[in-house]
């Protein structure tokens, strides 16, 4: 007389939930594309965190590191216990032209490749205009790409050119050394945190 077997029914019952998820990326899997990018859920997973703050795959400075990141103009570092390291960066509210204020973040690169920015940022005092920067990597293009973004919480984005429709993610070829990214004023009052380079593929 055959004993029954629930344990092993209840595994092959729960794996098509279980794997659905592995399944449905195994074209990029199996490609070798990189799985940034597909879905936020994705990105803040801890399946996706790459190489980490020091790894290849993803670079991470602090941009009110004086060390890593160079404030020029009317730039300032300003303390918060909200802000990653307790600082962030910004133009104060001003009536001058802040167009000539920039951050200089230099990331050192060992694996050449394509890479995406992401940025910690947050806006300013003024709802819907204290939100956007100009970015840049190696000083291009010129001019640089508009980066607009929303939300008075620091929040977690990758950099996009507002003036690009389609509303795809910035991506940069870069080869093995020393890159500087660029964030210049357009906006007084607009926050960053930190600014991370992100490896998508070769």
């Amino acid at each position: 007389m055959g004993r029954a077997s629930p344990a092993r029914t209840t595994a092959v019952d729960a794996r098509p939930s279980r794997w659905r998820r592995w399944v449905a990326l195994l074209p990029a899997l199996v490609c070798g594309c990189s799985l940034e990018g597909l879905s936020l859920a994705w990105d803040t997973s801890s399946s996706s965190t790459g190489g980490g703050e020091g790894g290849d795959d993803r670079i991470r400075v602090e941009a009110e590191d004086d060390l890593k990141c160079e404030l020029s103009g009317l730039f300032v570092r300003v303390e918060d216990p909200l802000a990653s390291g307790g600082q962030y960066v910004a133009v104060p509210e001003t009536e001058q032209d802040c167009k000539s204020s920039r951050v200089d973040c230099s990331f050192e690169i060992s694996e050449g490749g394509t890479y995406r920015i992401r940025a910690r940022v947050a806006e300013g005092p003024l709802d819907g205009v204290d939100n956007s920067f100009l970015v840049s990597v190696d000083e291009a293009p010129e001019p640089a790409y508009r980066y607009d973004f929303s939300g008075k919480e620091f929040h977690e984005d990758y950099v996009r050119d507002a003036d690009d429709d389609t509303g795809a993610l910035l991506k940069f070829a870069l080869g093995p050394g020393t890159h500087v990214v660029t964030f210049a004023c357009r906006e007084d009052g607009s926050m960053l945190d930190w600014v991370q380079l992100v490896r998508i593929g070769p």
